[in-house]
């Protein structure tokens, strides 16, 4: 029977409520309750199964942890220090804080030398990292040269896998070549074995990089000043259900439980007091069924969404614009979107091509939020009338649509959804 009535909601809605009300009765909205919880994780799902975000190492947060010198040591006459005076400063917005500078750091990596020709830096026991085809897939590098005005003659970066003897090498004389002097300058350096630049010593394992030298080599002997700003690996995307799938699940079973039932309560409460206010009392458990069942519209977006879900593509999202994201139920939004202007020149890139692989659906998805509301306001109108034949239509619509507009806003101060 309460099938029956839960479908006539959405297509004969007077009758429907009519019945409601006369004989109202709990397991219909409970059965909307349930269906709505398992029907929106089941949209969340298929939303984050396509939402990748970038992973670093270090993690955000630790940033200049690879720059740091006390990991650092450098060949005879090489001193490695933190500079102060001159750090990479890196802007990013961090949504729900604002801008926020200096990302990895108050202080650069200082290399120096004096009358040298060639020396070897190299960082050690800060890390073991994955570069496998399903790790990091690049190594990024901030750098500022500072002296002499000219390029090394050769620079090579050595990746060392676990033993001294097991490494892998890549020849970086071009872009060094290509960094301007006394300015911050940002390299992108490929890895893994699908990579054909680099040359294979020994054993060594792309799954299990430990350390990492630079080694760079003058025509004649000279002073050397390099400073580096941010050092770190990238380009690993994962899914927030491939890394965090139970805490997804059980974040997304506590905020659609609690969106559900707050609004239940809160919309219901409100209207109860209304009527008590005007002095037309109302029984409150016919009321409360009543709005119980009118939430099925809540269901019925659950399913359009999930079917909007279809017309996302997979959608990546660097590490610096993931910061300045805020992923809601309804897609991302970017605060604000003139952050991009401060980011590297590849997650600027992405940007747009971010906000057209999401368009369609947040287009979809918003229009469904106020659609649903609409809807719902509609539906406690016809619910009223059942309630109370006797209170206007117009007072009826000013009832549901006022409560209705006090349970969103207090629904997004709650628990930020609605």
């Amino acid at each position: 029977m309460f099938v029956n009535d839960v479908l006539q909601v959405i297509y004969a809605p007077k009758q429907a409520f009519k019945r409601i009300v006369e004989n109202p009765k709990y397991l219909g909205a409970i059965v909307i309750l349930v269906l709505f919880i398992g029907i929106q994780v089941g949209y969340e799902y298929a939303q984050f199964s396509k939402t990748y975000t970038e992973q670093v190492s270090p993690l955000v947060g630790e940033l200049n942890k690879y720059t740091n010198a006390t990991y650092w040591r450098g060949s005879q006459g090489v001193t490695v220090t933190n500079n102060a005076a001159d750090s990479f400063n890196y802007t990013v917005f961090l949504a729900g804080y604002g801008f926020y500078p200096n990302l990895f750091g108050n202080t650069s990596l200082q290399i120096q030398a004096s009358n040298i020709s060639n020396f070897t830096a190299s960082i050690e026991n800060a890390f073991n990292v994955d570069c496998s085809e399903v790790g990091f897939q690049n190594l990024s590098m901030v750098i500022k040269p500072i002296e002499p005005q000219t390029p090394p003659q050769e620079a090579i970066l050595t990746l060392y896998s676990l033993t001294d003897t097991d490494y892998y090498q890549y020849n970086l004389t071009p872009m060094l070549a290509d960094a301007t002097v006394n300015t911050w300058n940002n390299l992108t350096i490929p890895i893994g074995k699908s990579v054909a630049e680099w040359t294979t010593t020994g054993n060594p394992t792309w799954s299990n990089i430990t350390a990492l030298q630079l080694s760079l080599a003058y025509p004649t002997a000279t002073n050397v000043t390099m400073r580096f700003g941010a050092l770190f690996f990238r380009g690993q995307y994962l899914t927030p259900i491939q890394y965090n799938s139970t805490g997804i699940l059980l974040e997304f079973l506590q905020a659609f439980s609690l969106q559900f039932l707050v609004t239940w309560f809160l919309f219901s409460a409100i209207i109860y007091l209304i009527f008590k206010a005007l002095k037309t009392p109302q029984l409150w458990k016919p009321l409360f069924i009543a709005i119980g069942f009118a939430l099925v519209v809540m269901v019925i977006r659950a399913l359009i969404n999930v079917a909007a879900t279809l017309a996302l593509s997979n959608v990546y999202y660097p590490f610096d614009v993931t910061l300045g994201v805020n992923f809601t139920p309804w897609g991302a939004i970017f605060y604000p979107p003139e952050m991009g202007g401060s980011l590297f020149l590849q997650s600027q890139a992405a940007i747009p091509v971010i906000e057209a692989a999401t368009s369609t659906f947040n287009t979809i998805t918003g229009a469904m939020t106020v659609v649903s509301y609409v809807w719902l306001g509609a539906l406690v109108t016809l619910a009223l009338g059942a309630l109370k034949p006797e209170v206007s239509f117009v007072k009826r619509i000013a009832i549901a649509g006022g409560s209705l507009g006090i349970t969103v806003v207090v629904m997004l101060f709650l628990i930020g959804i609605f």
